[in-house]
């Protein structure tokens, strides 16, 4: 009895740990995306890092490495909280930046087909 309820509790932590896994980093709920968007020294690292013409931070690399299932999921492996930050991060950056998103795209989405599943997210109230 006492080695079914190892192996139960050890089987639980497995699925938690995959279900955690499928959940970004809980670390880009607490990036202050106004600092980043609202400095464009700083913004302009993050975007050399992302279309790779500069180097990373940690931070910018880790997101950087998500941005390909972020696009083909349009967020569809993000918290709630992460959602609101994607959302609120593109709805500035994008007309603040529409060359820099354009070469984002052309890099991520090269095909387009991402693309109309962001806008539809992004065209989406939240709330």
């Amino acid at each position: 009895m006492q080695i079914s309820g190892v192996l139960l509790v050890s089987l639980l932590a497995l699925v938690v740990g995959d279900e955690q896994q499928d959940i970004y980093e809980k670390i880009f709920d607490d990036v202050d995306v106004d600092s980043i968007l609202n400095n464009d020294r700083i913004l302009d690292t993050y975007v050399r890092c992302f279309v790779n013409t500069g180097p990373c931070s940690e931070l910018a690399g880790t997101m950087k490495s998500k941005i390909p299932e972020v696009f083909s999921t349009v967020c569809g492996m993000c918290t709630e909280k992460q959602k609101d930050i994607f959302k609120h991060s593109l709805d500035v950056f994008i007309p603040k930046r529409p060359n820099d998103w354009k070469h984002i795209l052309e890099i991520y989405d090269p095909d387009g087909k991402y693309w109309p599943g962001i806008k539809e997210f992004l065209d989406t109230p939240r709330g």
